[in-house]
């Protein structure tokens, strides 16, 4: 079966300029030999203000939904152009101009990533396939949730001036050792230890087995008299009134019965003073 060649760029929200970072949210993929062009945009909007958690999640929806309204007529353009099924051929080198054009870097919140190409027999399914990679499965893993929460922490503590005191250390004993990504330290002993902790997944053996795994590090730490009296988690939780709110708590009231202190990864005022008293 024939395969075409699938031009293809990824849309990025980029609100905060000044720190450059953004999410996926979006892709547009055009075949012009097949006389393809189509989007996806991400709709839920959950995740992208977890990660911006600073921004009103009007600034993004209002933004997706201008978006949209310029694609639904750059489609009609690029079909009327070049792609117009009433002619024999597809004006291809049109069609790439006027792609081209779409997809140019633009000093905006939602700016196009550079453009990829890649073959498909069928380009819409391919678009999907695309879209499920890149979009859906953006924030979907643990560990990368938590990565995001400890970037967010260590901006937080950075602007408190206090980032340089926190480092990523191994705690415990010759037996037993845990690493924590931000431990203040002082004469070779740990004296605060802060912890994010991503347990807002909608599973909750996930949330008991991840949230688990740390309560049993905690335990054993304390057991051996290697922690510090100030541990801190930060912790994202899924919605209230689940199933899997009751293993999240589960898993607080665990780590609370630990000796740690565990605030919602929002509370930026209790983690402030937390770290810099």
């Amino acid at each position: 079966m024939k395969k075409f060649a699938c031009q293809y760029a990824l849309l990025r929200f980029r609100p905060f300029v000044e720190t450059g970072e953004f999410a996926n949210v979006g892709i547009v993929l055009m075949a012009p030999e097949a006389r393809f062009f189509g989007f996806r945009l991400l709709t839920r909007y959950a995740r992208i203000t977890r990660f911006f958690h600073q921004l009103d999640r009007r600034v993004y929806l209002e933004g997706r939904e201008l978006f949209k309204e310029e694609l639904d007529r750059f489609s009609g353009e690029l079909r009327r152009l070049a792609l117009d099924g009433r002619k024999t051929q597809p004006d291809v080198p049109l069609a790439r101009n006027l792609f081209a054009e779409l997809v140019r870097p633009r000093e905006a919140m939602l700016q196009f990533a550079e453009q990829r190409v890649v073959l498909a027999e069928n380009p819409k399914e391919k678009l999907g396939q695309l879209f499920d990679h890149y979009i859906e499965r953006n924030f979907v893993t643990r560990e990368y949730q938590e990565r995001l929460l400890e970037n967010t922490v260590r901006k937080l503590l950075f602007r408190a001036h206090v980032g340089a005191r926190y480092q990523r250390e191994k705690i415990g004993t010759p037996d037993f050792t845990v690493n924590f990504p931000f431990v203040l330290m002082a004469d070779g002993r740990a004296q605060r230890v802060i912890k994010p902790l991503h347990l807002a997944q909608g599973d909750t053996t996930k949330i008991l087995t991840h949230g688990g795994q740390w309560v049993d590090k905690i335990r054993r730490l304390r057991k051996r008299d290697a922690l510090p009296d100030d541990v801190l988690f930060p912790v994202t939780a899924p919605q209230a009134n689940t199933k899997a709110y009751e293993a999240f708590t589960e898993i607080r009231d665990d780590l609370i019965g630990a000796q740690v202190q565990v605030v919602p990864a929002n509370d930026e005022d209790t983690i402030l003073q937390f770290a810099v008293r």
